[in-house]
């Protein structure tokens, strides 16, 4: 089984890698003193930013940060769908991140009435890695993390951080995240989505 790998989910996942480009260049730091922070080789800023190479979730979750943006999940009204607002005792902040992407996909999976197995085949992954994903034991390549959101009729981006956040400060463990709520099922307006593109009514 193949992730499923569409023209959107490229253009997604390219608007992304964009978004941290331009955050850089907006905050006027080289490549190399980028990556000395996160820390990673010299170059992998620009293997990165050139698609030559996938980071992982976690160094773009780290990437982010470092430019003062973290990623979020988008509902179809483009409203940040929020996650758990604080971190657990002894969470990593790194998991802790992980599992505020999650939550949204969760709730909206569960939202729809969707079983992971018949989610799984339209990501084009086992029911057992969206089981893994969703309770954040297994990180997913940051590509699928952006299938996974476009079959729940949902979107992964970068977004700046709350205000007072600074910029280029590598996060302590007991980092907390600022105004992040409850996760949420379906909007008003969003009840048909999974009807229309999957032909199947939701409960």
């Amino acid at each position: 089984m193949g992730l499923h790998v569409d023209a959107g989910a490229e253009r997604a996942f390219a608007r992304i890698i964009n978004g941290l480009r331009a955050a850089r260049l907006e905050v006027g730091i080289s490549q190399t003193a980028l990556s000395a922070g996160l820390p990673v080789r010299g170059r992998a800023i620009s293997e990165w930013e050139t698609g030559a190479i996938e980071p992982t979730l976690g160094h773009l979750i780290r990437w982010s940060r470092e430019l003062g943006r973290r990623l979020v999940v988008i509902g179809r009204d483009g409203e940040v769908r929020n996650g758990p607002q604080r971190q657990r005792p002894g969470e990593a902040w790194e998991s802790f991140e992980r599992r505020r992407l999650a939550v949204p996909l969760r709730n909206r999976r569960l939202a729809l009435g969707m079983a992971q197995g018949e989610l799984g085949e339209l990501v084009g992954v086992s029911r057992d890695s969206i089981q893994r994903w969703e309770l954040v034991r297994v990180p997913p390549r940051p590509i699928a993390h952006v299938v996974w959101a476009r079959q729940l009729g949902y979107s992964l981006d970068v977004r700046p951080m709350a205000e007072g956040v600074l910029r280029l400060r590598r996060p302590g463990p007991g980092w907390p995240g600022a105004g992040i709520g409850t996760g949420t099922g379906l909007p008003a307006n969003d009840h048909n989505f999974y009807a229309r593109q999957h032909g199947r009514q939701t409960r």
